[in-house]
């Protein structure tokens, strides 16, 4: 096995392993993501979006083993770190929990990019 498609394992590992604390374990995910769900549907929400996306997200690129879903799931990846970056500059918060946000963002999409070496 090429080491490049090891790698975009991985970073697919990882995903599908947040996914599963998204909807096995909402309240920790919530806490690790600095969110507060409110009643049920909070509830829901984290195990929807931080859950079955993610899992969703990392079980596609594991069974399939095809190029484009991984840098798909890559660039879903690098768009989040994106986004934390414009809020960095927009709400002036340069907090090293958000700073760590970035970066591991961005080196789970580098991850997934394995796929393309």
């Amino acid at each position: 096995m090429e080491i490049g498609i090891v790698v975009a394992n991985l970073g697919a590992m990882v995903t599908l392993l947040l996914g599963l604390l998204g909807l096995l374990a909402p309240s920790r995910a919530a806490t690790f993501t600095s969110i507060a769900p409110i009643g049920p549907d909070g509830r829901s929400e984290i195990r929807a979006t931080y859950g079955g996306l993610f899992l969703g997200m990392g079980m596609l690129c594991l069974l399939l083993q095809v190029e484009v879903v991984f840098i798909t799931i890559a660039t879903a990846w690098f768009g989040a770190a994106a986004g934390r970056f414009i809020s960095m500059l927009l709400d002036r918060n340069f907090s090293l929990k958000n700073l760590g946000g970035i970066c591991f963002e961005s080196v789970i999409g580098l991850l997934l990019t394995g796929a393309s070496w």
